[in-house]
């Protein structure tokens, strides 16, 4: 492995599938950890399925999915009755219909793991103190690191990432404002056995006028619980508290036993004011916080190190210009906002003091159970409605991919899925033309993907004319075209399947600055950004 180039500060799981996308590039990173051991509790306990497409590449999904259990569905109660459920099975495009809850402390053993066997290292007892010159134009980033035995160091690196949570030292030190807003409220949660609980493949909210309680199983008979609390202040909460709310909130739904652990936290939302200075990038809890609701901080974190692995590896290896990182905070802060609105509002419904409200709120839940909308709910629980198009409202998707989609495909691990063989197969560390024959499921030009691969070497080619089904027609469309798309799984550009020298010109028309175009900023030629801002029919 060639020397660091990249250090990331923070070996939680968002820094280490940093560390992971950039390692399988040949990009040398060093990962430092100022914690000496895994903390004995953790917040985060649910890979939502986008994770588990993208960590696929990283190439620990199948470890993720055997140590974890599978969940597939979410449960809304209130006042003892069921008002709705939104299932994840039921998302037509989900590759993995199904969410696995693990341990975050299980997650980061698996993804360090994968570090070392890519060629990498973490340093735990390692702690960042200084870090100076941002802009490259002054060197490159400076830092001063305090080793686990007490040494201190004095390094220059090309890039720097924090990806050191909420109480980043990272966006401490380039003095990044950053705005938190309390909500008022705070949550207690445990791990612990739950004699007579509910239903162990799905997550249950109980609302009620005292307030909220949730039951995410983890494995046979074990829960994590998580409750609303008037304060996080004091000392954790002990099982009675846990029992006794347990009893009010959801009468009937089990008995609390000892718990492995358990911690209350006051519920922030806010956003780091730069996500990028100079070399240096935040990521994860260092860029965002939102409120533990339906557990999305971690998994929009996974989303920020794909988001920005494929895109600094591509720029530290010369194939792409410093402007295409730019577009990391353009496309990560509007997803972010949007998952913060979301748990903001979760969290609200679950509050509801007053009673009129409540049942306004349980009457909407009701209705929309029964007509489908919570179906169209789903892919906004599983993260599968992530866009970099402007202007995509997810509630309102209409049918046929827009440029900053993300397109449904599988990365080929060699570890085997069923769904695999339904769904297009991309390259998890280049470019992939996926060649659509439309309706007829039939290569107008059988020889065409082969002329394509030899005219463009550096973009993996794959005509889809035998995977033509109903499913992948009602993504995909009608008509014969081509679909560029990029490392990370969203969709670049699109167009007419025409002749080779045609298709060989839109697409070499967006390669160079693919990300700009997609989230709308214009790159490619004006013919290309036409094409490719229409839908598939």
């Amino acid at each position: 492995m060639p020397e660091p180039r990249v250090l990331v500060v923070g070996a939680g799981p968002v820094g280490l599938v940093l560390a992971c996308e950039l390692l399988r590039r040949g990009i040398g990173v060093r990962v430092v950890d100022k914690r000496t051991q895994a903390p004995a509790h953790s917040r985060a306990a649910i890979l939502w399925p986008r994770q588990l497409e993208l960590l696929r590449r990283t190439g620990v999904t199948p470890r993720l999915v055997e140590r974890g259990h599978r969940v597939d569905a979410v449960a809304f109660w209130s006042e003892g009755k069921r008002k709705g459920t939104v299932r994840i099975g039921t998302i037509p495009d989900a590759l993995y219909p199904f969410a696995v809850t693990i341990p975050q402390t299980a997650t980061e053993e698996i993804l360090a793991q994968r570090v070392v066997e890519l060629g990498g290292t973490v340093e735990t007892g390692t702690e960042l103190l200084v870090l100076s010159h941002p802009d490259p134009r002054d060197g490159g980033p400076h830092v001063s690191l305090r080793g686990a035995a007490g040494e201190v160091t004095y390094e220059r690196f090309d890039w720097v990432i924090g990806a050191d949570g909420a109480h980043s030292t990272v966006r401490r030190l380039l003095d990044v404002p950053f705005a938190a807003a309390p909500v008022n409220v705070a949550f207690g949660i445990c791990d612990a056995p739950v004699e007579g609980g509910p239903s162990d493949r799905t997550v249950h909210y109980f609302w009620s006028g005292a307030g909220m309680i949730g039951l995410a199983p983890l494995r046979e008979g074990v829960y994590r619980v998580a409750m609303s609390l008037p304060t996080a202040e004091g000392p954790p909460p002990p099982r009675e508290l846990f029992q006794r709310l347990l009893d009010e909130r959801a009468p009937g739904s089990g008995t609390v036993g000892e718990p492995e652990w358990t911690a209350a936290f006051a519920v922030r939302f806010g956003t780091a004011g730069a996500f990028r200075t100079g070399s240096c990038f935040l990521v994860g809890d260092a860029a965002h916080i939102m409120s533990p609701a339906n557990g999305q901080g971690m998994n929009t974190g996974i989303q920020d190190a794909v988001n920005l692995g494929w895109k600094l590896a591509a720029v530290i290896r010369g194939e792409a210009p410093d402007a295409l990182l730019d577009t990391y905070e353009t496309e990560r802060r509007a997803a972010a906002v949007r998952v913060t609105a979301a748990t903001g509002v979760q969290t609200r419904l679950g509050l509801l003091g007053s009673p009129w409200r409540r049942r306004l709120r349980d009457a909407g839940v009701v209705v929309a159970d029964r007509t489908r909308l919570l179906r169209r709910a789903a892919p906004m629980f599983a993260q599968l409605d992530t866009s970099y198009a402007p202007g995509r409202t997810p509630l309102l998707r209409t049918r046929g991919l827009r440029v900053g989609d993300r397109v449904p495909a599988f990365v080929d691990d060699g570890a085997g899925w069923p769904a695999a063989r339904a769904w297009p197969v991309l390259d998890a560390d280049a470019w992939t033309l996926l060649l659509w024959p439309g309706r007829s499921g039939r290569a107008a030009d059988p020889g065409r993907a082969g002329t394509l691969a030899a005219e463009l070497p550096d973009v993996h080619v794959t005509d889809l004319a035998p995977l033509v089904s109903p499913a992948l027609q009602r993504v995909l469309g009608r008509a014969p075209r081509f679909l560029l798309v990029r490392p990370d799984g969203h969709l670049a550009a699109h167009g007419a399947l025409g002749g080779t020298a045609t298709t060989v010109d839109a697409v070499l028309a967006v390669l160079p600055a693919a990300a700009t175009a997609a989230t709308g900023a214009g790159a490619a030629t004006a013919g290309t950004a036409a094409v490719a801002a229409r839908p598939p029919a």
